[in-house]
């Protein structure tokens, strides 16, 4: 057990040491993390419905730079190609940011042709050719990113005048097929910290123009000024950005306030589309208030030259109260001038003729169509993080001289990669977990093999006591006359290597111990009685047995040897030892009638047994002794019947057999006699039962016995 103990204790200790090793494996590696992405915006001012800051892509190779708006709900990059102008019409050319010819790309791999469905509920789309080519941010030479191989769709309509730069991190699907967004691919690349990213669209009526700002992996603290409301992402990944507008105000220069929308509503934020769509109640509040016309042909809100002075004259302001919901909660004010609403719209605009004035108003005609686009981005600013789900939108802040203050915005622990796989931090975490979860694991394994040999101990103990104890728990030995039957008293007798027995000093009245068995008892050491199996000797190895005393006192030569009880200290062969009584079985009881000697007919009452040193002999026979010398004295002056001790051979000689051995699984109670008991580092290992009635099994272990220390 000591040996079993040290194990347990010893796994415990490595477990632990995993553990500590885990804990240290936590802290991650002194490294430094990629910085936040600022892409440059182009200085040019595009769109036949805005103007608007655009910002330069390179595509192919050689690169070809193009111009494009942010699409905060599209993930991948559209641009124009060459069919989208007249050959030789380089207004058109400059106006559309400049067109991308794929056949002169080498790298550009076509996948198909595919319909632009981002703005479906707004009733725009386009069919456009999809490949896949080398993309870069900002000019060439000005360092920002470049990777391969990223999905480009080119088209020729003029729905969407400038092509888009995809900044949602949502996998592209087309022809069954998915590849990661730019975004996302930045991210597993290590070139930003994390999948979000920070836009407004700039203005041209604040300062001296402002241009738009795009920060990927972070945002531009310098261009807003913070609040404490956050919106989470919606379930619909085609329109993820809602926001609920909770009232929509305005109020004039002359202190006139106007309420613009009838009740609370649910609104998408796409950077994709210029105008704001809102319901008709709204759009006719509007109406009401700046004295808007509704042109059926363009669908717009075109603004002559009267209506244009006039509201310049009164310079409202107008206010959208945001929330999560669509009332109560948590709201922010996003306040927007006039100026804000102060556009140019001009051909190829459907329905448009000439340049014209008017407002970014558009009527929606059912709620999928509600949506804040790039008219309100002008004063506010966007903050998405695709990872955590969450986004936020803030008022811009507009000074002079504002100096750009990049901010990273961290990954999540569980996002190591877009797809899964989690950072290196997350992983350290799950690998600690794990030797948590082994330790455990292990823990509850030893717990269970204690609880299991607590468990077995107790029942041997608990039927150490009873009539007829199980079989495995007995160790087989030769039972001695001197000794009782109980279970410690089953052991093999080794002879020593002194010629005679150490003596012992003789009890008085011990001496007349045989006078209680009569009979002739000449050439025999000891009485003969039923509990003395002899049956570890088969029939052909049976001998002529001789009487020889176990033990006598060398130290008075002229008494006659006397045998010593077992309870004198040292007189057994084995010390220490509680005798307990057991029951043969009849299987035992078969075994004993079965190799026992008839009575000898000198003594019908007795029969002749052999003695110690003749069953530990090899089978030879011994030199035969007078019966003089074997024979028991008498001792007449002994009182009949002789006083009783309390214990040992004092009782006649039981008439129970042993228990052949069965298992060398140890207890605490049977010590192995070649391992040094069931604690022995070499296990508890399970033999087969041995019949005496085979002659070979019995050979086996008389051989065992025998060993280069015994005689015979």
């Amino acid at each position: 057990m000591l040996f079993q103990h040290s194990t347990i204790l010893l796994l415990l200790a490595q477990c632990a040491l995993l553990v500590r090793a885990s804990g240290h494996a936590l802290q991650p590696r002194a490294s430094t993390a990629p910085n936040p992405v600022s892409i440059a915006p182009s200085q040019n001012w595009d769109g036949d419905d805005g103007p608007w800051s655009s910002f330069t892509i390179q595509i192919g190779t050689p690169v070809q730079d193009v111009r494009v708006f942010i699409s905060s709900g599209n993930a991948a990059t559209w641009i124009v190609l060459p069919g989208g102008c007249n050959a030789g019409d380089s207004n058109c050319l400059n106006n559309r940011g400049t067109l991308f010819n794929p056949n002169t790309s080498s790298t550009w791999r076509e996948l198909g042709n595919f319909e632009l469905s981002t703005e479906q509920n707004l009733n725009l789309s386009a069919v456009a050719t999809f490949g896949n080519d080398t993309l870069g941010l900002g000019i060439q030479g000005s360092g920002g990113p470049i990777l391969q191989n990223q999905v480009i769709g080119g088209y020729t309509d003029n729905v969407f005048y400038l092509g888009v730069f995809g900044v949602n991190s949502a996998p592209i699907n087309f022809g069954g097929r998915t590849q990661a967004s730019y975004l996302a691919t930045l991210f597993d690349q290590k070139l930003i910290p994390s999948i979000t990213f920070g836009y407004t669209a700039g203005n041209q009526y604040r300062l001296k123009q402002v241009l738009g700002s795009l920060t990927l992996g972070g945002y531009d603290a310098s261009r807003f000024v913070p609040n404490a409301l956050t919106f989470p992402l919606a379930a619909d990944s085609s329109r993820s950005l809602m926001v609920g507008i909770q009232s929509i105000s305005s109020v004039s220069g002359n202190g006139a306030s106007s309420n613009l929308l009838p009740k609370g509503i649910m609104s998408y934020v796409d950077s994709t589309v210029p105008q704001i769509w809102l319901p008709l109640e709204a759009c006719q509040a509007f109406e009401k208030a700046f004295g808007l016309t509704f042109d059926e042909t363009s669908q717009l809100y075109l603004v002559n030259s009267s209506l244009h002075n006039r509201l310049q004259t009164q310079n409202a302001t107008i206010t959208f109260t945001l929330g999560a919901g669509i009332s109560g909660g948590q709201t922010t004010d996003i306040i927007l001038p006039y100026s804000s609403f102060d556009l140019l719209v001009e051909p190829p605009t459907p329905g448009v003729a000439n340049s014209t004035k008017y407002f970014p108003l558009r009527r929606a005609a059912n709620e999928s169509q509600y949506t804040l686009g790039r008219t309100f981005l002008q004063e506010s600013y966007l903050i998405v993080d695709w990872q955590r789900r969450n986004f936020s939108i803030s008022q811009c802040a507009f000074t002079d001289n504002m100096q750009e203050n990049l901010v990273p915005i961290m990954p999540t622990a569980s996002s190591g990669s877009s797809n899964s796989g989690g950072s290196s931090t997350g992983k350290t975490a799950g690998i600690a977990v794990g030797v948590v979860g082994a330790f455990l694991i292990v823990t509850g394994i030893i717990g269970a093999i204690l609880w299991r040999k607590h468990k077995k101990t107790s029942k041997y103990q608990a039927t150490e006591g009873e009539e007829t104890p199980p079989e495995e728990t007995i160790r087989q030995g030769f039972g001695k006359g001197e000794l009782d039957t109980g279970n410690d008293n089953q052991r093999f007798e080794m002879a020593g290597s002194e010629p005679r027995p150490k003596p012992y000093v003789p009890v008085g009245g011990w001496v007349d111990e045989k006078a209680r068995y009569p009979g002739d008892r000449s050439n025999m050491a000891e009485v003969e009685g039923g509990d003395i199996p002899t049956a570890e000797l088969g029939p052909s190895q049976r001998f002529q047995t001789q009487g020889y005393h176990e033990m006598y006192d060398p130290s008075a030569p002229e008494s006659p040897p006397v045998e010593l009880p077992a309870s004198i200290p040292g007189g057994n062969e084995l010390e220490g030892s509680t005798p307990t009584s057991v029951t043969s079985s009849p299987r035992q009881r078969s075994i004993r009638s079965r190799f026992s000697k008839p009575s000898s007919p000198s003594s019908p009452s007795s029969t002749k047994r052999r003695s110690i040193k003749d069953r530990f002999s090899s089978g030879r026979p011994q030199p035969s002794r007078t019966s003089t010398q074997d024979s028991i004295p008498s001792l007449p002056s002994v009182p009949w019947p002789p006083p009783r001790p309390s214990r040992g051979p004092s009782s006649p000689p039981s008439t129970e057999a042993f228990f052949s051995p069965v298992s060398r699984q140890g207890t605490s109670t049977f010590p192995s006699d070649d391992e040094g008991g069931p604690s022995s580092p070499r296990g508890n290992a399970i033999l087969s039962p041995v019949s005496p009635s085979s002659p070979q099994a019995t050979r086996g272990i008389f051989e065992r016995l025998r060993g280069p220390n015994r005689q015979g």
